[in-house]
């Protein structure tokens, strides 16, 4: 049977139209030639001449093209159909680009298509335009819509100064459909071999986790070094809850050669803590795990909550009174190094409170409390050494914080510019407290800020000023008001000057100009101002009044729209009496130059010693179906650390990033 023109051919599941066909019905076989168009299913073919066998499935398509799933293109010289749903192609070539002329493929000598499962390439070879970019002798992409494959993703190359060349190749391992894990060989052709694993989880909207390794063996320092970084979130029966952290990592020396991340480079703690946690009716119980190892300098220093278990209550009425009552209470097992030692001791504390809120006034709020502490170390300070003698700390404190009176003031406008009203607050805060003498507060061993409470007389005022704006936006006015600006300063000054040395918010001790402690502390101002979501910005200030100087001080902005966004960050440290001056000053910027084009920039600048510690740039270059990165990344580490480092990448819609990306940075290499 012939037939021209418009023919159409339909046979079960699959529908064959052509300009000529012949057909030989009782064999099922059918020659095609001029505008072939094969479907089946979801797959479509059109092809130049088609001989096929209907009743077996098979066939063979000449200089033919079409769809592998619902996002790859293929064409070929030589299609051969060997089964229902698997294809073999000679001479072909895979895309995910639409165009008529593809921006990038990949081809190959041969290739298996099965279809709504894999496409295997042999002697693979990417071309971007016509110039071959990256071959690979077998390439496995699959092309199932219902469920993430497991496979080996596309490898990554940089290149470093200290390092070498670097390539990883890694394979994702899909478990199932709420986990999986990415499997890692890196290759440094100066310093050896690593690997990393990666682990994530999802079981429910509440319980989620994710574990990043890294792991090297460094052959130039005959060493092996690793990191660990986890975080999880995992709902437990009974209404409890556990949270573990762990940024870890095997020394701080490796820490700051080998991270790329300029902000966990320069860390000095590494920290491992595991929470669980639960509250029935007005009372909740804590249990936490915690390590915490900081650098100064060539000491390091160990603290360890091995564990601490801690119950308490929220305020409740006593008898239906205006008088609250809560408690807190802890047992904690603790270790801390002392003079390049670990010692272990455990403490035990019991803090009752009463409390008087007086809420007879709108303007003016104010709270009384008595509190009355007990607490046990089974080990004492002596000499600077811990020694196995208990010693018991007793103490009571009452405090009153008070706040108001409060001012207000409404600005109304013409509704043209920023805002249809404004309106200005200003609320003062006064704070005073008295702590009866601790006895032998030199022996109590110190831990953690429990542990450094003297006795002490004191009082902190505050005066906050918040600027609201009933915002414009398209004309219209806000129901919401904005709290655009934040302006809080604070003092406070200590009738008991010793306790001054023990003010938890200052890491040093502040002394008047004769060296010795001061009553006053300093004056700290705090800004924060937010007109908008494209604009943040905050100033922090601590002054010195018995110096008449700058403390420290921190200024911090970040602006961003559509072009892109730019930040900013000047930090600046000085303590008079010990001579100590830093400052450093940091810019980063992501600017959208045209369309589909990033460029970033990253600096950091030690002012003090007039250096740059880092600076990164990359260019990112987006177009159909494809994507071009370009990053460099320069280290300078006095003494330690002079790197240069540079990566190049390209994406693939639909199937990979060949190379590397600049999200990237904050990998370990």
């Amino acid at each position: 049977m012939k037939a021209e023109g418009y023919v159409s051919i339909r046979s079960g599941s699959v529908h064959l139209t052509a300009d000529r066909v012949d057909f030989w019905p009782a064999e099922g076989r059918v020659v095609a030639e001029g505008n072939v168009v094969y479907q089946q299913g979801d797959q479509k073919i059109v092809a130049a001449r088609l001989e096929a066998d209907l009743n077996t499935g098979t066939g063979r398509f000449l200089n033919a093209y079409g769809m592998a799933g619902r996002d790859l293109y293929f064409y070929g010289d030589v299609i051969e159909k060997i089964s229902e749903d698997t294809y073999v192609i000679e001479g072909g070539a895979f895309t995910s680009c639409s165009q008529p002329t593809p921006r990038w493929h990949f081809t190959a000598g041969k290739a298996t298509v099965r279809r709504d499962h894999h496409v295997a390439l042999h002697h693979a070879l990417l071309r971007v335009k016509s110039l071959p970019v990256f071959y690979v002798p077998y390439l496995y992409y699959p092309i199932s819509d219902k469920d993430r494959s497991t496979g080996f993703l596309l490898p990554q190359i940089g290149n470093s100064s200290l390092k070498g060349f670097i390539i990883n190749q890694a394979f994702f391992w899909a478990i199932n459909r709420s986990m999986d894990a990415t499997f890692t060989f890196e290759r440094f052709s100066e310093i050896g071999n690593g690997g990393s694993v990666q682990y994530r989880y999802v079981e429910s909207p509440g319980s989620r986790g994710e574990i990043d390794t890294f792991f090297i063996k460094n052959t130039v320092e005959n060493s092996q070094e690793y990191t660990i970084n986890a975080f999880m979130n995992q709902r437990l029966p009974g209404n409890f809850k556990a949270i573990a952290r762990v940024d870890f990592f095997s020394s701080f020396t490796f820490q700051q050669q080998f991270q790329e991340n300029y902000n966990r480079a320069t860390r000095r703690s590494k920290r491992a803590s595991g929470t669980i946690s639960g509250s029935f009716n007005q009372y909740s119980i804590r249990i936490l795990f915690d390590r915490n190892d900081t650098s100064f300098g060539e000491r390091v220093a160990v603290r360890k909550v091995l564990p601490s278990a801690r119950i308490s209550s929220r305020p409740s009425e006593i008898f239906g009174s205006p008088i609250l009552f809560s408690f807190q209470s802890e047992a904690a097992s603790l270790a801390r190094t002392t003079r390049g030692e670990l010692f272990a001791y455990n403490r035990f504390d019991v803090l009752p409170t009463v409390s008087y809120p007086f809420t007879g006034l709108s303007f003016l709020t104010a709270r009384l409390s008595l509190s009355g502490r007990y607490t046990h170390y089974t080990s004492a300070l002596s000499g600077g050494e811990l020694e196995d003698v208990g010693i018991d700390r007793k103490y009571f404190e009452t405090r009153m914080d008070m706040r108001g009176p409060t001012f207000a003031k409404i600005f109304n406008s013409d509704k043209s510019g920023y805002a249809a009203a404004y309106k200005h607050i200003i609320e003062p805060q006064v704070v005073w407290s008295y702590r009866s003498r601790v006895d032998n507060f030199d022996l109590i061993p110190k831990f953690d800020g429990q542990d450094y409470v003297p006795g002490t007389n004191q009082v902190a005022l505050s005066i906050v000023n918040r600027l609201l704006a009933k915002r414009m936006v398209n004309g219209q006015e806000q129901q919401t008001a904005t709290e655009m600006l934040t302006w809080t300063l604070s003092q406070r000054y200590f009738f008991n000057i010793n306790a001054s040395l023990y003010d938890r918010q200052f890491s040093t001790p502040y002394f008047s100009e004769d060296g010795v402690p001061s009553s006053r502390s300093p004056i700290t101002s705090r800004v924060n101002y937010r007109p908008s979501r494209n604009l943040t910005a905050s100033w922090n200030l601590d002054y010195d009044i018995n110096f008449n100087a700058i403390r420290s001080s921190s200024t911090a902005a970040t602006y961003g729209g559509r072009w892109g966004s730019v930040r900013g960050l000047w930090t600046r440290r000085n303590i008079p009496n010990r001579d100590v001056k830093r400052s450093n000053f940091r810019l980063g910027t992501a600017l959208n130059v045209a369309r589909g084009t990033q460029v970033n920039f990253d600096t950091s600048y030690d002012v003090t010693q007039r250096e740059l510690t880092n600076i990164r740039a990359g260019v990112v270059y987006n177009i159909q179906c494809c994507g071009f990165m370009v990053e460099f990344n320069r280290f300078n580490f006095r003494g330690f650390r002079e790197e240069n480092i540079f990566r190049f990448g390209i994406t693939l819609a639909n199937l990979g990033s060949f190379g590397t990306s600049l999200g990237g940075s904050g990998r370990v290499y």
